[in-house]
């Protein structure tokens, strides 16, 4: 209360720090598990999204972890998407991408966040289990700036990852012009403002029985 609402570019490095991230990491994907009962509805495809940090990929037991909650919870892993930033997705360290394995194992789906402002790597992109990959926002405000520098990367990215199998998602779609754009180049998905912005679960429980 002293600190009123801190945001997670505040608290997570401070919780990486600290060590607590592995604890509040955990409690985070059990309690999506435990909502995604309340939310999901017959016919309806839903897929959550839950981020790992860097320190929780280093726990070599995260994988057995997140399998005794799915098993718990008795959460579908199909429904369960692990998000990974791409600077911490293609570090170099082999244990980096023997996690993501392991993850990849449990039947859970793996994207990458802010792609193209990190360790962008063909060769990592080739290699790593990857289901989907996350057009960083600093691109997607391009459209609207009639940058035609963004708009070539945000085709590039596109255009690669769909011929590797991977599906594409764009951050930050605040505008109908960014909308109209990115479904014209045929992105998979859209993410942003544009459509929600962050919301209590009862307030998304009402949209999807809706």
């Amino acid at each position: 209360n002293e600190y009123g609402m801190v945001p997670p570019s505040v608290f997570i490095p401070i919780a990486e720090k600290t060590g607590l991230i592995k604890q509040i990491g955990l409690w985070v994907i059990k309690t999506v598990c435990e909502q995604f009962k309340s939310i999901s509805r017959e016919g309806k495809e839903i897929r959550i999204s839950v981020n790992l940090s860097i320190e929780q990929l280093k726990d070599e037991t995260i994988a057995w972890q997140i399998d005794k909650i799915l098993n718990d919870t008795q959460t579908e892993a199909k429904n369960i998407q692990i998000e990974i930033t791409e600077s911490v997705a293609f570090d170099k360290e082999p244990y980096v991408l023997q996690r993501i394995k392991e993850l990849k194992n449990l039947g859970v789906s793996i994207s990458i966040d802010d792609f193209g402002t990190g360790h962008s790597s063909l060769s990592r992109l080739k290699a790593f289990p990857i289901d989907l990959i996350k057009i960083d926002m600093e691109f997607v405000r391009g459209i609207s700036s009639e940058s035609k520098k963004d708009k070539a990367i945000i085709k590039s990215i596109i255009q690669i990852a769909k011929n590797l199998g991977i599906k594409v998602l764009a951050e930050g779609v605040e505008t109908e012009e960014q909308f109209i754009y990115l479904r014209k180049k045929k992105c998979d998905e859209i993410q942003g403002y544009y459509f929600y912005k962050p919301m209590p679960v009862d307030e998304i429980k009402a949209i999807i029985a809706g």
